[in-house]
């Protein structure tokens, strides 16, 4: 009961933090961002970046067992997958941006 729970909780703060960076991104590809001020609507995604990636983490570790199960149903887990895959990789991304930049502009 207590393991369902917190898989509930890791893939609603996942999701959370999916639309955080999808729902400014369309912003911005639909009607431009032209400067600073714009980009502010992407803050939350970078204040729950540490919690956002160990959630997603955990909702990607889970939908892999899922995958192996091979049960009937289990093609819902392939996209769901995928999306975390791709977040992960964007925050090892940006982890590595800010670490560059810290180190080489001193």
């Amino acid at each position: 009961m207590l393991r369902k729970l917190g898989l509930t909780i890791s893939y609603f703060i996942a999701i959370v933090y999916i639309f955080s960076i999808l729902l400014p991104s369309i912003y911005c590809l639909r009607h431009g961002c032209k400067g600073p001020g714009e980009l502010d609507a992407f803050m939350p995604a970078f204040g729950l970046t540490p919690v956002g990636a160990i959630a997603t983490a955990f909702s990607l570790h889970n939908a892999i067992q899922q995958i192996r199960k091979r049960q009937s149903w289990s093609w819902v887990f392939w996209p769901l997958a995928i999306i975390f895959v791709i977040v992960l990789l964007g925050v090892i991304a940006l982890i590595a941006f800010f670490i560059y930049y810290t180190a080489s502009h001193r």
